[in-house]
């Protein structure tokens, strides 16, 4: 049975969205003011920090975007307690020893073997929803 590893793990601090408790707008269908979220989970987790480095031309000047991502194994999202599986709109907290605001993106699911019957690894891209935030994690 073959699993891969990751390079260079840290703790990554993760709150999944409570869908059915969130308040959505019928006709929109998105959620009403703020998302509902779960407690804090910590699964590692392998961090690229800086995927897009190119500048982008706004009127008050360049602004530079700052997304990345993180790699999880799909047996450590399943062995956290509770069991996480990892969406869109999902928050993390903590990347390491930093704390951050970043929101899930989009997800790639790599590493399918044929021993597991299909992908092993989840890549959550990431990216600031505020990033004049001064206070993170809150």
């Amino acid at each position: 049975m073959v699993l891969p590893n990751l390079i260079h793990p840290v703790p990554v601090t993760i709150q999944v969205i409570d869908r059915a408790m969130t308040i959505m707008d019928d006709d929109m269908r998105e959620p009403v003011q703020q998302s509902a979220r779960g407690g804090s989970v910590v699964v590692p987790g392998q961090i690229k920090w800086g995927l897009d480095r190119a500048f982008n031309s706004q009127r008050s000047g360049p602004a530079e975007d700052s997304d990345g991502y993180v790699l999880f194994r799909l047996v450590d999202l399943a062995a956290a307690t509770p069991p996480i599986t990892i969406a869109r709109d999902d928050r993390f907290l903590r990347l390491g020893t930093i704390d951050v605001d970043v929101y899930v993106t989009s997800l790639r699911y790599e590493g399918h073997y044929t021993d597991q019957g299909g992908p092993t690894l989840v890549k959550a891209f990431f990216r600031d929803r505020q990033p004049s935030r001064n206070q993170r994690g809150v």
